[in-house]
């Protein structure tokens, strides 16, 4: 359990909490072990000369029509009050992300400031990329709007305990439904296990081209199935004390033989293949009653079903009482090898205030990470919102630490468990040599990486 993680979540989810309830409710290559390229020393945090113009480049990790315009808007913003500051946003298409970045890093071409998926960050970090953020963070005039246990758990993220990241946005997965498909079949709401098991039965009517689940089996399927596993087991650790794996436990193999279960039979076949968008399309366009994505796509449900037709439920407790829960925080970094780093700390500052995380994870229905954007309007009526403060503040609610601080984690995950989940899927491979491989896997990185700190 890691508990600075979930304390800073407690600490964010009874602050929401007491927030709420004084409102009315609203609606494979392997990671090189060779030394990493020298690199610039850290930058002093002594300001550039205001009156020089300068261009810096933003990087989007996940660009689109339901981001993109936003971001935009922010960077307009932040040139209307900087305007000797140029931003330059480029948007790097999600599926090709990580590779991306690493050809840049490779490449000593890195953007200035960029967001990036959490668990890249150790990798970034070992390849000595990305700029340590404490001398700017400590004479950054908003600091203390980041609660000190977010600064902790960003710490935490890294062997080295320094802060190299700053989450502007956080999230939790989260099981859409139809609940209007719901209704008129006489069901409730997955709340419990057996619960969505039967819904996505009893909701799949294939001759009508209607199926009751929708399963990511393309890019980034490991990290929703990593969320659902446990979620199920309510296993609250992802290694046992002795280094072993905990997916080797049976409940998590109980789970995946029910789930694996469901494909084609309940169903669209190209689920195989599906990443994100493809999986939130079969949602969106009526072809699938449920999915299980996080609140990132909220707004795109509403603009393609409106607020009356879909409904978000965490995913349900474990047999043992137990919620387990996956939070992620997507955030910013900058680049040792920004020429502009003054500025470049400047824009990603600006990016963490309470006005841009408000407008921000208002336009794409997520959790801000300020405690001034925490108290807004749109925080305090989005249902979503508030029912993912009340499970952090649950306490039977543990967040699990991925193991996102060994070096060939994302490998491992994206690399080789990504292609082996679909060889699953289509019944070349079975559950349990899934199972005994992802454990394998990471067993041999944890052992790796716990030798190495020993030296």
């Amino acid at each position: 359990m890691y508990t600075k993680g979930l304390k800073m979540l407690m600490v964010i989810g009874s602050a929401l909490s007491l927030t709420l309830s004084g409102c009315s409710s609203g609606s494979s290559t392997t990671t090189e072990s060779t030394t990493a390229p020298t690199r610039a020393a850290a930058p002093s945090a002594q300001s550039s000369n205001p009156a020089e113009k300068v261009k810096i480049t933003f990087w989007d990790e996940n660009p689109g029509p339901n981001r993109t315009p936003f971001y935009e808007e922010l960077i307009k913003r932040f040139q209307a009050k900087n305007p000797n500051i140029q931003v330059e946003y480029v948007g790097i298409p999600a599926s090709g992300a990580k590779q991306k970045y690493d050809v840049s890093i490779a490449a000593n071409d890195t953007p200035d400031v960029a967001g990036i998926n959490m668990v890249w960050l150790s990798d970034f970090v070992a390849k000595g990329a990305v700029q340590e953020l404490d001398p700017y963070f400590k004479d950054w005039s908003d600091k203390d709007k980041i609660a000190s246990n977010m600064v902790e758990f960003d710490r935490g993220l890294t062997a080295d305990n320094k802060l190299y990241y700053l989450p502007h946005t956080m999230f939790l997965d989260i099981l859409w439904y139809r609940t209007d498909w719901v209704k008129d079949a006489g069901l409730k709401a997955p709340t419990t296990w057996d619960d969505f098991f039967t819904n996505i039965d009893k909701l799949t009517d294939i001759k009508n081209n209607r199926y009751g689940f929708s399963i990511r089996g393309g890019s980034g399927s490991i990290n929703q199935l990593t969320s659902m596993i446990y979620a199920y087991s309510g296993i609250t650790d992802y290694f046992t004390p002795d280094g072993k794996a905990t997916v080797r436990d049976p409940k998590i193999t109980e789970f995946l033989n029910k789930y694996v279960a469901l494909y084609k039979k309940n169903t669209p076949v190209s689920d195989v293949t599906n990443s994100n968008k493809e999986m939130n399309a079969t949602f969106d366009t009526g072809t699938s009653a449920m999915i299980q994505h996080n609140f990132g796509s909220y707004n795109d449900h509403v603009t393609n079903l409106g607020n009356d037709k879909f409904a978000g439920v965490i995913p349900p407790k474990a047999a043992n009482g137990k919620r387990v829960v996956v939070p992620v925080a997507n955030g910013l970094v900058m680049f040792k090898n920004s020429k502009h780093p003054q500025e470049a700390w400047k824009f990603l500052s600006f990016l963490m205030n309470a006005d841009s995380q408000t407008y921000w994870n208002q336009s794409i229905g997520q959790m801000p990470t300020n405690t001034d954007s925490l108290k807004s309007d749109y925080v305090k009526n989005t249902q979503h919102i508030q029912q993912g403060a009340e499970v952090l503040a649950d306490k039977d609610t543990t967040a699990l630490k991925l193991p996102t601080h060994l070096p060939d984690y994302t490998k491992i995950t994206t690399q080789q468990l990504e292609p082996d989940f679909q060889r699953v899927l289509t019944g070349k491979m079975t559950v349990a040599d899934f199972v005994n491989g992802w454990a394998t896997s990471m067993e041999k990185a944890k052992a790796d990486y716990d030798a190495a700190m020993k030296k």
